[in-house]
């Protein structure tokens, strides 16, 4: 039976990662990424790096990638860590592990990612439980948002400076912006490279959270990105304290 990621095909449509009449999504957007917007985002540069190597059947790199997201607070790729490791993809499945991954990924309250913990959850051993509690709290030391956020902020602090350099005028008048792409000369608009959304660390957060606050249910076999009818429901756990 191929395995079946729930998450992975929300990272190739943008049409679900977008707010309704917000520009598209950063990673659609081919002149910022030539303009180098990834260097400042590296949450979205390893999930990226992370994507690729899936699709290349590389699953070793696609969860080292995922796991360096995830110490930026990237909780997609926190989430495809947990299926990953649920249904064993090119090794074998850990639903202790899986289930802690998608504890830290669900910690926003994003619907999505609260159905594939609570799922989790009920099929774990009752014996289980206990461990994948603990090894949950051990994962949100390292990568919940207490200690990731932070680490996120600080780089897009550091991104933005290393982007603007002398031209801090442009920050405010829509003038070109000029960059090389494959040894190309290249223009951007500066409110676009700019946009404040993408760079105040509350703000992106918050468009963020519009975003996956609507998401639901989408499914592909892994390597090729479909959309599929949604599985019956998973009955909730009766007692998810101690998370």
């Amino acid at each position: 039976m191929r395995s079946v990621l729930l998450l992975l095909p929300l990272m190739f449509l943008p049409g679900l990662a977008t707010a309704a009449g917000q520009a598209a999504s950063p990673q659609d957007d081919a002149a910022l990424l030539g303009a180098g917007f990834l260097d400042g985002h590296p949450d979205m540069k390893f999930r990226q790096w992370g994507m690729n190597a899936l699709q290349q059947g590389d699953a070793e790199a696609a969860m080292d990638n995922f796991r360096k997201a995830a110490r930026y607070a990237d909780k997609p790729a926190q989430g495809l860590l947990g299926e990953m490791y649920w249904y064993g993809v090119k090794r074998a499945a850990d639903p202790v592990m899986a289930y802690a991954w998608m504890d830290v990924a669900s910690e926003r309250g994003y619907p999505l990612m609260l159905e594939l913990r609570d799922k989790f959850w009920a099929a774990l051993p009752l014996e289980k439980q206990a461990e994948a509690r603990a090894q949950a709290l051990r994962l949100r030391d390292e990568y919940g948002d207490a200690a990731a956020r932070p680490r996120l902020a600080a780089e897009l602090q550091r991104g933005k400076r290393a982007m603007t350099g002398s031209r801090t005028g442009s920050l405010s008048n829509n003038v070109d912006i000029v960059y090389m792409d494959g040894g190309v000369s290249r223009t951007i608009k500066a409110d676009r490279l700019y946009d404040p959304t993408y760079w105040d660390p509350d703000r992106y957060q918050r468009w963020q959270d519009e975003n996956w606050m609507k998401i639901r249910r989408g499914t592909v076999d892994v390597g090729v990105p479909t959309v599929a009818p949604a599985p019956p429901p998973v009955p909730a756990p009766a007692d998810t304290g101690g998370k």
